[in-house]
């Protein structure tokens, strides 16, 4: 099922996958629910153990509302339009699943609002996730504006940087809309701030992830962390790699 719904005059797409303990998934930058979890196999994945999957897709992305102003976006409105979602839904006992953006505004509302989840699994992040450097989303997304402001490709840049110019042509984006977005606020929590969340995380990184890093330090933060690393993996395979499949499954559905 695709709708949207609307709180406080922002209109927000989401996705909703059979039925089932409800799981909700936070996608990437500059990618959307579609791309991100869809054309990957996710929601094949979490199906075939009987989750009922649902999808949002964040302001600037999909069918959701857009704005050229960089206040419009940031964590807190973000995570804000997560729980609106999971309240208009009437979710309870909610699992999560965020990837790279997405688990900055995972970790927010775990923080924030721990008891609307039950668990929780952030793949490609990091210790910038409590503010450890040099992969702190708040301080690198500001350099993806002049990414995406390119009109060609922009090849003089990494690969791992570059290859973000090719997914909002590829989506399908709106370049004023991305470079808003990556003009927003997105502070780290603090160690502090992760030893008070009591839901059990997975955290999942690449050894070879040159966007965010990688994660044993917030897993070891958190209360009932885990930590998964795969060998050789960047930042973009995770989506795909079986055993991050595999690892999350099993990580939702232990006692």
């Amino acid at each position: 099922m695709n709708a949207k719904f609307t709180i406080n005059k922002v209109s927000i797409s989401y996705e909703v996958y059979g039925t089932g303990k409800p799981i909700v998934l936070l996608h990437g930058g500059a990618v959307d629910f579609n791309y991100n979890y869809v054309q990957t196999g996710w929601i094949q994945t979490l199906r075939e153990k009987g989750f009922q999957v649902i999808g949002i897709n964040f302001r600037g992305y999909g069918e959701s509302d857009k704005s050229n102003d960089p206040d419009f976006y940031g964590t807190t409105n973000f995570s804000d339009d997560v729980i609106n979602l999971i309240n208009h839904l009437k979710l309870e006992n909610v699992g999560l699943i965020g990837y790279s953006m997405g688990t900055v505004i995972a970790f927010d509302l775990l923080h924030k609002h721990p008891e609307y989840f039950s668990k929780a699994v952030l793949i490609a992040t990091g210790d910038g996730l409590i503010g450890i450097p040099p992969f702190i989303l708040g301080n690198i997304i500001s350099g993806f504006a002049q990414v995406f402001s390119y009109d060609s490709f922009p090849n003089h840049l990494p690969s791992h940087i570059s290859s973000y110019w090719n997914f909002i042509n590829v989506v399908g984006l709106d370049k004023k809309s991305m470079i808003a977005l990556s003009l927003g606020k997105y502070p780290p929590l603090t160690v502090q701030n992760a030893a008070e969340i009591e839901v059990p995380i997975l955290i999942i990184s690449g050894e070879k992830d040159l966007v965010l890093g990688k994660g044993q330090k917030a897993a070891q933060s958190l209360p009932q962390g885990e930590y998964l690393e795969i060998k050789d993996a960047n930042h973009f395979e995770l989506a795909t790699d079986k055993k991050v499949h595999q690892s999350t499954i099993k990580f939702l559905i232990k006692d």
